[in-house]
């Protein structure tokens, strides 16, 4: 996989719920290679009535640093956390910056994870990825919302026009295990199926046809079910050439019958 696989967290978290006021990204991603720069823009808005209000942003397997709307330099620090350890930046609003936008800088080579924003109070997110060229010139971005937490993930593939479907699927929790990709066509008949292990705080992404089996035209459903007890979410991307964009799955809470 070429754009996936050279491209395409609050400090140490236990196996329970997510707290109302996280907010996880499945694909973080920033640095430069082959030619091209890959970066990310992480933009938040207080919706709440508290201020200030200090947020943390987490990054698993990246830790890229950021620059802010007055250029206020925004470090991401490592701690040793074992397996995939947390880099974390501290944010904060209050009534002289109620929203700020931080930018990384694609100073290093490429690298690509997740990211999870965990306030005290509620806020409104979305990251921007955004691709450029040699010359730093934009040739491509999509925004990714905050994904919802879920054991299926299902999407609709359309292979006709040349098209490549991909995902990122996090397993945000301390959980080892399988995940399962499968293939469904049009009147709902299995055509193919993938296991897969993915570690404790940590994100895979995989174009759909380096798991599976597919004919060139094929059109269908692909579901995706997480780890068993795991905090599972999971982003699509659409892949026309060099363009892309972010593609939200159905969300359920348990797989579909097999």
């Amino acid at each position: 996989m070429r754009w996936l696989g050279v491209v395409f967290y609050l400090f140490f978290t236990t196996a329970s719920a997510a707290a109302a006021n996280d907010y996880v990204f499945p694909l973080f991603v920033d640095g430069a290679t082959n030619g091209l720069s890959y970066r990310s823009a992480l933009k938040i808005i207080n919706t709440s009535a508290t201020s200030p209000l200090q947020c943390t942003l987490t990054q698993r397997n990246t830790s890229a640093p950021f620059t802010g709307i007055d250029g206020t330099s925004y470090s991401a620090d490592v701690f040793d956390g074992g397996f995939s350890p947390p880099a974390l930046t501290q944010i904060t609003l209050d009534q002289f910056l109620p929203f700020e936008i931080l930018r990384t800088n694609a100073q290093s080579s490429l690298n690509t994870g997740y990211a999870k924003l965990s306030c005290p109070a509620a806020v409104q997110p979305e990251l921007l990825v955004s691709v450029y060229d040699a010359r730093n010139s934009k040739i491509g971005e999509s925004t990714i919302t905050p994904a919802a937490e879920g054991t299926s993930f299902q999407f609709l593939i359309d292979k006709r026009d040349g098209t490549r479907l991909a995902f990122s699927y996090v397993n945000d929790s301390a959980t080892i295990g399988q995940f399962v990709l499968i293939a469904r066509d049009r009147f709902n008949y299995e055509v193919d199926r993938r296991y897969d292990t993915i570690d404790s705080w940590s994100q895979v992404s995989r174009f759909v046809d380096e798991m599976l089996q597919l004919p060139a035209d094929f059109v269908g459903t692909i579901e995706l079910d997480g780890v068993n007890g795991g905090r599972n979410y999971v982003v699509g991307l659409q892949f026309t050439g060099i363009v892309f964009a972010t593609i939200q799955p159905l969300v359920r809470n348990a797989p579909l019958s097999n």
